[in-house]
This record gives structure tokens, sequence and C-alpha cells, in this order.
């Protein structure tokens, strides 16, 4: 089993993305995430992999994320053990930039 990697680093990957450090693609360049109205979109950010999901047409929440140091995390994991999901980690302005990134993935 892979070691747990923990809410609040997973929020540091997110704002990572949101710098500009990670870039973003789209691992089913078939399904962009301006086309989710409600599901997954799984995307590369460097050498992660991260899982957003979408409802109603927003960023709503991280399902997973596993990092290429063989961490990882999911949804359950971290309610149950950090008590938020890493997007809850970060403020609007953040979150804002983070769809807007997700927007132009390719």
């Amino acid at each position: 089993m892979s070691a747990r990697l923990p809410a609040a680093e997973a929020a540091a990957l997110l704002r990572e993305i949101v710098a500009g450090q990670r870039g973003l693609r789209l691992r089913d360049a078939r399904r962009p995430w301006v086309r989710i109205a409600v599901g997954e979109c799984p995307v590369l950010a460097g050498d992660a992999q991260v899982v957003f999901f979408a409802d109603s047409a927003a960023l709503d929440h991280v399902v997973a994320m596993n990092l290429a140091d063989g961490r990882g995390g999911a949804f359950a994991d971290w309610l149950l053990n950090d008590g938020l999901n890493p997007l809850d980690l970060l403020d609007d302005a953040e979150r804002v930039e983070l769809e807007h990134r997700l927007n132009e993935a390719s």
C-alpha cells in the first residue's frame, strides 16, 4: 500500500498549480473541463496525477491525488483523517485561479 498524502500536502500541490509551477494536462483530451457539468476530470500536474470533480459545472472537490514518490490520497481518506478536502484549504481567489487553469488545460 502506498504512503498517505495528507490534505495539507495535497493543497500545497494545488497551490503550485495555481502559481503556474505545475502545468495541467488532460488525461483524456476528448473530455475537457469545460464540457463536464457533473463528474470527474483526471489531469496530470507535472509528475502528479490529480482527479477533480465538477458539480453543476463548477469545481467541487479533489477526488484523488497520486504523486510520483508513491504517496496518494483520496476523498474518503482525507475526510476521515484530515476532516476536509484539500480544496477546502484554498482561499476563494486560489480556487478561482485553479478552475481557470482547468479551463485552459489541454
